[in-house]
C-alpha cells in the first residue's frame, strides 16, 4: 500500500518554495504562517494529485497545516484500498 510519508511531504513542500528545516514544527504551522500563498498551495495539491492520485485541493487552505494534509492524503489512500 502506498503511504504519504513525512519525507514525501517535506520533498513536496520544498518544491513549492518552503525551505526544509531540521525540526518538525513547520508541519504544525498553518500554510499562511509558513508564507505559502494560494498559488503555492495549488501547486502542492497538483503535485499530490499527480503522484498519489488524491485530490486535496479544496482542503489545502491558508488555515490548514502540512501535517493535516499528510493525514488527509493517507486517509484517502487507505479508503481507496478498501
Amino acid at each position: 500500500m502506498m503511504e504519504f510519508t513525512e519525507s514525501n511531504l517535506r520533498d513536496l513542500l520544498a518544491t513549492v518554495g518552503l525551505p526544509s528545516s531540521e525540526g518538525g514544527e513547520e508541519l504544525e504551522r498553518t500554510f499562511d504562517e509558513l508564507g505559502l500563498d494560494s498559488l503555492a498551495r495549488m501547486e502542492l495539491a497538483t503535485r499530490i494529485q499527480d503522484r498519489f492520485g488524491v485530490d486535496v485541493e479544496d482542503r489545502i487552505t491558508a488555515e490548514a497545516t502540512p501535517s493535516l494534509v499528510r493525514d488527509l492524503v493517507n486517509e484517502r489512500l487507505i479508503g481507496a484500498v478498501r
